[in-house]
């Protein structure tokens, strides 16, 4: 059971890939979504298992996009942060 949650703001994700070049267990990989008419690249957690709760992913998003708690200590988030 994963000790945390990790959470990817699809909305204001840019894709830039430092969150996958930066994570030390390979939680995340960048995928391209389509959104209406559109395609763009994204992060997703694929790996939140492996989530060592280093937080270096929130520290260094440009975007402010990945949101990290520890399991049981979650936030009761708005629409808004949470991935679509």
């Amino acid at each position: 059971m994963p000790n945390f949650s990790v959470l990817v703001n699809e909305d204001t994700c840019i894709g830039c890939s430092v969150c996958a070049q930066i994570c030390p267990t390979d939680v995340f990989r960048i995928v391209m979504k389509k959104k209406g008419e559109y395609e763009r690249l994204v992060s997703v957690v694929e790996r939140e298992e492996a989530c060592i709760g280093c937080m270096a992913c929130v520290y260094n998003c440009p975007t402010d996009s990945i949101k990290v708690f520890k399991k049981g200590e979650e936030k009761k988030l708005e629409k808004s942060e949470v991935a679509a």
